[in-house]
Order: structure tokens, then C-alpha cells, then sequence
């Protein structure tokens, strides 16, 4: 599972900055340790990317999440991680908590700008119009997205085969814009964002 990974991922790189810390002088590392180490860091991605490979499989048969997005990212950032420990091993003068800490920065900036929930409800609709996924969650979509899946849902009214699904979706996107047309919001910059003002047109 994912968190058991996670668990074994930071055990791991603990395990390699640790152990080379510890035996490091005059700024070198004995081979041995840099032997064990690259083992680490070396099935330390391995778990990643097999953790990273079934969530792709779990994806693709029941669709998205804002978790299951999420996870990903998680996966993402400890493999970056475990790569820039695994070079600290050998380039000892770089400073990879620096690094480390910009890629997470940076990890976090593209995460926050690509709007996860969009994302999560444009890519369930297209792939059940394309035929990818066989069934979509339209509650979810409603109750657990938000302002961001009030177009993708006027899409799948629009264009979804079943009858039901259109029915239901044309449903939860009027109730979602009536609810976000009504609701008391702070209209300075704090309050407003494209995604809420294009959910409230009619």
C-alpha cells in the first residue's frame, strides 16, 4: 500500500543520509557504504515506481481522485528525493537538503497551479465520453469537487449516451450553480476566482 511505501521510503533515505554522515571524513565516502546506500536508494525507486505503476492500473479501470492525485505527487517527490540523496553520494559537496527542499517547492507551486480538482473532473468525463472509463461518478463529482466540475458536467449532459447520466449531471450542475450563485462569498481578491465566477453563469 501507499502508506507502508512511504513508511519504507523514509526508513530508507534516513538509513542513507545517516549512515553516510556517520562514516563520512575528509569529505569521502568508503566504498561500502556508497555500496549499500545505492542499494537503498535503489529499491527505494523501485517501490515508487511499482506504487506509481498500480495506481496508473487503478486509475485507468475506476477513474480519478483528488486523492489518488494527490498520492502520485507524493510518490514523485520521494523519488526526486531518493535520486538527489543517491547523487549526494557521490558529489558529497552538494547540498541536497537545499534541493531537496526546492523540489518540493517546486512540486507544491505546479500542484497549487494546475488546480488538482479540475484537473480530477475534466479528466473522468473525457475519459468516460472517449469510452476509457465504462461508468463515471457523477455524485462524486458534485459533492466532492466543487465549482471546478460544473463545465465538465454541462459537457457530459451534452454529450454522455446514457440517459441517466446526462439527467443526473444536468441536475447536479444546475444545483451547483444555484448554490454558488446564492452563497454569501467575499468579493475582494480573497474571495474570487475564475473557477467560482464560471460556475455561477447561468
Amino acid at each position: 500500500g501507499f502508506f507502508e511505501m512511504t513508511c519504507l521510503a523514509g526508513i530508507n533515505l534516513c538509513l542513507m543520509t545517516f549512515g553516510v554522515s556517520k562514516v563520512r571524513h575528509t569529505g569521502r565516502t568508503p566504498g561500502s557504504t556508497r555500496a549499500l546506500c545505492l542499494f537503498l536508494g535503489a529499491v527505494t525507486e523501485f517501490l515508487a515506481a511499482s506504487s506509481a505503476a498500480k495506481m496508473v492500473m487503478y486509475i485507468g479501470t475506476y477513474g480519478l481522485t483528488s486523492l489518488r492525485v494527490l498520492t502520485q505527487i507524493i510518490m514523485l517527490f520521494l523519488a526526486v528525493t531518493t535520486v538527489v540523496v543517491t547523487v549526494w553520494l557521490f558529489v558529497p559537496r552538494l547540498p541536497y537538503m537545499k534541493v531537496v527542499i526546492l523540489a518540493a517547492l517546486v512540486i507544491g507551486a505546479v500542484t497549487f497551479w494546475v488546480d488538482v480538482d479540475t484537473v480530477v473532473a475534466n479528466y473522468n468525463v473525457d475519459a468516460y465520453l472517449s469510452g476509457k472509463l465504462e461508468t463515471v461518478d457523477v455524485s462524486y463529482l458534485y459533492y466532492d469537487i466543487g465549482p471546478e466540475a460544473v463545465a465538465p458536467m454541462d459537457r457530459l449532459a451534452a454529450e454522455a449516451e446514457d440517459p441517466a447520466v446526462r439527467q443526473m449531471a444536468r441536475e447536479f450542475a444546475e444545483k451547483n450553480r444555484e448554490r454558488y450563485h446564492t452563497e454569501n462569498i467575499t468579493q475582494d481578491l480573497r474571495g474570487w476566482n475564475y473557477v467560482l465566477h464560471r460556475a455561477k453563469k447561468p
